[in-house]
């Protein structure tokens, strides 16, 4: 009891002892962030529809409501808004291709956050005992190798029982990840904006650490974006919320008081979920009609009411509508 009253006092001093200057700059790279990643993906957009007109302004409004929805929802719901309202600002667009869209750019996205957290676990631990642990894993057992061989096994029967329908699907995922075939665009219209991006949220994270009075190394500033990184292959609490304080409370161990890290992870999340509330409502406003937000949300409603057909089912006619 002691101890998390500490905690309670440490971090309610940090807060209380936050500097309004340096959390205004870290919230306006936050911003920045945003509209860079939002640019990455507009390229994918463009590129799987070359002939519609594709605006930034929908593009950034899509992927802003999205981030907005995903601070307050939990397991990312908020990309099927992103979805459904691209899916009705593009004519003639599918599903399955936007969707492909969505796919790309977060595959591009986690392997930025997958480099950082293993520059971090190099960095933090010799390669001996990485090796080590590596080595644990092979060879694989005989049950793993059974499940793998099963598993081929059933995907190539469904492969052939469904090939019309599988044709058309793929082509539309080939139309949704068609940047790929042009090296040049990807580099400079996706990945150029994803280290925009990246750049922005280092500097963010810095500043985040300068407002509330931690240690504000490069090394800081690495753990921090990793531990962001690592907590969000789970999203299971809206924002990662808890999870990513706790994980804050372990890796930042030396950089400040134990209240003073609780306090930095407190107040930097809550701080960021308004900022995407309040830009992700304000697109949402000029990009989704208001009928239709209704429904959406009306929907997901019912899905966390539903069975889980039933659910599956509210879904979709949530991202349709």
């Amino acid at each position: 009891m002691h101890l998390v009253l500490s905690l309670a006092g440490g971090a309610f001093q940090s807060l209380a002892r936050v500097s309004v200057g340096a959390l205004a700059v870290a919230l306006t790279l936050h911003v920045l962030k945003v509209a860079a990643e939002a640019r990455s993906w507009h390229t994918i957009v463009r590129h799987a529809y070359p002939r519609a007109e594709i605006t930034f302004g929908t593009t950034l409004g899509s992927f802003s409501g999205a981030i907005g929805a995903n601070a307050i929802l939990p397991a990312r719901i908020g990309e099927a808004l992103r979805l459904g309202i691209m899916r009705r600002r593009v004519p003639s667009s599918s599903t399955t291709t936007i969707a492909t869209t969505i796919v790309l750019e977060s595959a591009v996205e986690m392997i930025f956050g997958v480099a950082v957290v293993a520059i971090v676990l190099v960095a933090g631990r010799s390669p001996a005992t990485a090796g080590t642990a590596l080595a644990g894993l092979w060879p694989p057992s005989g049950l793993t190798v059974g499940l793998g061989v099963a598993g081929a096994a059933v995907a190539i029967l469904v492969a052939v029982a469904c090939r019309p329908r599988l044709r058309l699907l793929g082509r539309k995922m080939a139309q949704g990840a068609s940047i790929l075939r042009s090296p040049r665009v990807l580099v400079c219209g996706v990945l150029g904006w994803k280290l925009v991006a990246w750049a922005l949220r280092l500097a963010a994270v810095y500043c985040f650490l300068v407002a509330f009075h931690l240690h504000a190394g490069f090394w800081a500033v690495l753990l921090v974006v990793a531990t962001q990184s690592a907590v969000a292959v789970l999203p299971i609490s809206p924002g990662n919320a808890g999870t990513q304080q706790a994980a804050f409370l372990v890796v930042l161990t030396g950089t400040g008081s134990l209240g003073a890290v609780l306090g930095f992870g407190v107040g930097m999340q809550a701080a960021l979920m308004i900022v995407d509330l309040v830009i992700g409502g304000l697109a949402l406003w000029f990009v989704a009609p208001r009928a239709g937000l209704a429904r959406f949300f009306g929907r997901l409603r019912r899905f966390g009411r539903t069975s889980p057909s039933g659910g599956l089912q509210a879904a979709r006619q949530a991202i349709r509508s």
